[in-house]
Order: C-alpha cells, then structure tokens, then sequence
C-alpha cells in the first residue's frame, strides 16, 4: 500500500485505487488485471491496473491490492418486507401452499408494537449488511410509527403498502401519503387481491406523477390467478372472512399481467414482484411495456414449490433483478444465496446474467439507476471485494465465483460514507 497521496483535480479529497486481479463492472466486459479509483464517496475511474495507475499513480494516489480477489458492485435486494425479520420460522419439508402459509404468518407475526418493529428492522438490516447489500427495496406498512430513519448501510428504498380490496380511492387507504411532497417514498399495491384494482390505478398514477417506483406482486400463486380469473378460491373466501370482500368486483376473466395492463399500471416504473404463473402472452406484453421483473425463487419454493420462468424474461431481454422477500418465506437475507440459487436450478442462465440481475438489475428495479448496480465513473460507493478462491478462466467463471463465495458471506467492504 503506498502512502503517499493524490488528489484529483478540483477536488480537497485524496484518490484511492484499488488494484485485483478481476473487475466485475455490471456494464461491458469482466476487466482482467483491473483496477476502480475512487476520491471521496465516489468512482473516478475503472479500468486495466495499468491504466488507472498511470492516471493517477504518478501523483502518488494511495494503492489497495486486492490479492485473489474481484471488485463488484454491492448488491441491491429487490424485495424483501424488514418488518418480518424478527420470525424464527422453519422451512417446511413440504410446501404448505398459499393458503395455509398466510394463515402460518398471521400467527406468528401478530401485532407487532413500535419498539418490536425496529427490533426485527434492525436485524434484518444488519443481516443484509453483513452479506453485502447495499440497497434494500424494503416494503412497509402503516402505521410508520416502528420505522425509524437509519442513515447506515444498508440504504433503503421503501415502499408503502397499499392494502384495503373494498377502499374506493387511494386517500381513503393512505390518508396522509407518505413522505409528504418534498421527499414521496414509492408506493406498492399489495395485490390483485390485496388492493381494490381502482386504487391500484390510483396508486400507480401517484407514483407517475412523482416518477417514483411503483411495485405489485403479481402472478405469485395459484390462487391469485384462479382469483383474478375467475373471482372464486381462497382469495375471495379470506377476503370474506377479513370483512374486506368487495360484493360489486368482478373477476376479469383473464390473466394477472393482462389485467394489469388493462389497468393501465405496466411501464418502465413498475416493478412486478415474483411473475410465477406467467404464460408466453404475459411475458411478451410485460417485455412490450417495459416493466421490471423481481424474482424471489426461494420464496416462491417455500409456499408453493414452484420456481418462476425466469429464462423466458431474460430471452425477451425483460429488465429482471432478484430478491430474497422475507423472513416469512425464506431462510435469510443473503441474496448472494439467492443467486446461488438460481444457478442451482437454471443451469441455462449464465452466471453473469445472475450477478447482473443481483446489482445493476436491482438499480434499475428500485430507480437507482447510474449512482448504484455498477462500477462505473460517477457511480456511489462502497462497492466489494471478493475472494475468488482459485483463476477464473472466463466472466461466467468469475460471476459464479463471485456469487458462491458471497453465498458463504465471504467479502469485504470497500470504502465510501455509511450515509446518504
């Protein structure tokens, strides 16, 4: 490690650069023998060591070696509900369905007090924290009372719930909307049974004119799609026993993903949550809208033990990102495990896609596109080191390494503010 210091141009703050044998970038090529530079809380610089060296090194920019090891972007979680992280559940041996798991987390999650709610928050965030998350799509429900602002990593996108399948407009669900006008925060309707479909274009329309995100689980199980087809299941039966049933609704008749186009919701903006009972119709018209993908496939065998097409959205060139949902439905937060995961089971994505999703994807899921999911000149930090635990030969070697040693929490923090 050299010490002496550079400063970049311009700037009061010395530039760091931190040399390894590999850089994952998140946009172009894996670069061999690479290099990222960094003054303050930002990139300034990647590229081949000897370049960025060069650049910089004459001035006498402190150098980090980071032997054995690669430097990728931080990884972005999707979707995943903090408040549940204080559940101790058991993965069962058999999938219960949905049915009999929702009534398994209303047991167990009871009403939760404020102090209890920052509790289970908090541990869910140090958990992401330690398995190198930097950015958290976190879903929250009112009241807001147990969700304290954390300026520490991990940072957090949240979206407010929007729950209530008799309300009639959006006020009437969220009286006083959530971050006021200077600051909004995102809103996710909970479902096509969880959310009246009129605040559901409600909800959508607020996040348009805020160009905030706007998320849905959408196609989840089967009995949301025997729901929304047809108005008849388990969804209608605990719509009537909560007291929520909507006697004038009427089912569709059609697909989750066609009636939320009907709707009017589908746009570059919207991010659909899991998309598991999904046809070729429903994956063409999701890739002609532009809408955003989030794949939570360990959730999804945990309910209903079924995985999610997942090589049908990357064929259509769908912008997908991952997910690990919550404590209710998987075993942790890592979502390196995650991307493990999908390696396991789709031995036909290539591991760089898989990596992609787990960083870049997950930008552009949550708006965040540009400052986070790559490195990149301008782009935040703190980014990870990796060890890499032998010589990758080719990007999809590199990317499933990179996955498998973060899949054992193996990775380092490098630099930036723990603030934003």
């Amino acid at each position: 490690m050299n010490g002496l210091t550079a400063r970049r141009a311009g700037s009061p703050e010395p530039v760091h650069i931190h040399r390894a044998p590999w850089v994952f970038p998140g946009i172009g090529p894996a670069i061999a023998d690479g290099a990222v530079a960094v003054c303050g809380d930002h990139i300034v610089e990647v590229g081949k060591a000897r370049d960025v060296v060069s650049r910089y090194g004459t001035g006498g920019a402190r150098l980090w070696d980071h032997e054995a090891s690669a430097l990728v972007p931080a990884a972005i979680n999707a979707h995943t509900h903090l408040d549940f992280s204080g559940l101790s559940l058991s993965k069962p041996e058999e999938p219960p369905g949905f049915a009999r798991w929702v009534f398994s987390v209303f047991e167990a999650k009871g009403g939760l007090s404020p102090s209890e709610r920052r509790e289970a928050r908090s541990k869910g965030r140090a958990e992401a924290a330690e398995t190198g998350t930097v950015w958290l799509g976190d879903v929250v429900n009112p009241p807001l009372d147990g969700v304290a602002h954390d300026r520490s990593l991990p940072f957090e996108r949240r979206f407010v719930e929007v729950l209530g399948f008799s309300a009639r407009t959006l006020e009437e669900v969220l009286p006083a909307l959530p971050g006021g006008e200077t600051m909004p925060w995102p809103l996710a309707a909970h479902s096509l049974y969880g959310t009246s479909w009129d605040v559901i274009r409600q909800a959508k329309a607020w996040t348009r004119a805020h160009r905030l995100p706007f998320s849905i689980h959408a196609a989840e199980h089967r009995e949301e799609t025997a729901f929304v087809r047809d108005g008849e299941g388990f969804c209608r039966d605990l719509l009537t026993v909560l007291g929520r049933w909507n006697a004038a609704w009427r089912p569709s008749g059609t697909s989750p993903v066609r009636t939320l186009e009907a709707l009017g919701v589908l746009d570059p903006q919207t991010l659909l949550v899991h998309m598991v009972h999904v046809d070729p119709e429903d994956w063409d018209i999701t890739a002609r809208r532009g809408a955003c993908v989030c794949f939570c496939p360990r959730s999804n065998l945990w309910i209903e033990g079924t995985l999610p097409k997942i090589e049908e959205a990357i064929r259509r060139k769908i912008p997908c990102a991952l997910g690990t949902d919550s404590r209710a439905s998987n075993e942790d937060l890592n979502l390196f495990r995650e991307g493990a995961a999908v390696l396991d089971a789709y031995p036909g994505v290539e591991p760089a896609v898989v990596l992609r999703m787990m960083t870049l994807g997950g930008a552009r899921a949550l708006g965040l596109e540009g400052s986070w999911g790559v490195l990149a000149p301008g782009a935040a930090m703190p980014f990870l080191a990796v060890p890499l635990g032998g010589c990758p030969a080719s990007e999809n070697d590199l990317a499933e390494a990179i996955i498998r040693q973060g899949s054992m929490g193996r990775g380092a923090w490098i630099g930036g503010e723990t603030s934003c």
